[in-house]
This record gives structure tokens, sequence and C-alpha cells, in this order.
């Protein structure tokens, strides 16, 4: 079991993968960070008891896997964001459906001792 474990991003795909981990118990603490109001009404309905967060300032910088789930154009923000928040245990991916460019950008913005495996949302 994991202890922490981030969300970012919880539309469609993102809350899907809450769920996932909710009920297979994959995480002790699921954190997500979600700017949409709807998908944060949503997602409080779902009572998967995760921590709804606003920033990362105030968060764990002990995460065992961090998920992107926002639109590949956001990923440059959101990396520069959460790196405070990467060890060099923590796993990053992402559901983005292309790779090509997803990973040259996450790769530059990451220290190369950072684990970053590209993932595809029907795998």
């Amino acid at each position: 079991m994991m202890k922490n474990v981030l969300i970012i991003g919880c539309g469609l795909i993102g809350s899907s993968i809450l769920r996932a981990i909710f009920s297979k118990k994959i995480s002790r603490n699921i954190y997500v960070y979600e700017k949409e109001k709807k998908n944060i009404l949503i997602i409080k309905k779902l009572k998967t008891k995760c921590k709804i967060i606003n920033g990362f300032n105030n968060v764990p910088n002990n995460f065992d896997l961090i998920i992107l789930c926002t639109p590949m154009s956001e990923y440059k923000n959101v990396i520069k964001k959460i790196r405070i928040c990467i060890s060099n245990k923590t796993i990053v991916t992402d559901v983005g459906s292309t790779k090509e460019l997803s990973s040259k950008e996450v790769g530059n913005l990451l220290n190369k001792n950072k684990i970053w495996i590209p993932s595809h949302p029907i795998a």
C-alpha cells in the first residue's frame, strides 16, 4: 500500500483513477488538485475521503505517486508547481494520449534522478 498519492486534474479520467485507488485501497492518503468547481462538487459526492487541495505549499513532499490528468498543454506549468512535492522515490506519470512531446518536456523539467513513467489512459 502506498502512503500518499496525488492526482492532478480530476475530470473524467482523473476521477476514474480516484475511484479505483479508493476502492482497491491502494493508498492511505489520496490528494486531489482540481480547479474546476463542478469537478470538485462531483469529487465530494463520490465520498472517497480524498483531500482536495488548492495549492502545493502545504502538502506532503513524500508522494509515492503523482498522476497528471490535466490537458497536456498544462504539463509544463504543473511540473513547475509540483517540483517541491517530488522526491527521488516519487513516481510521476500521466494519462496523456501522446508521449514524444510530453516526455521531452517533462524530462527537461525534472531532474535525471526523478522517476517519470509515461502512461496512457487505455492502459
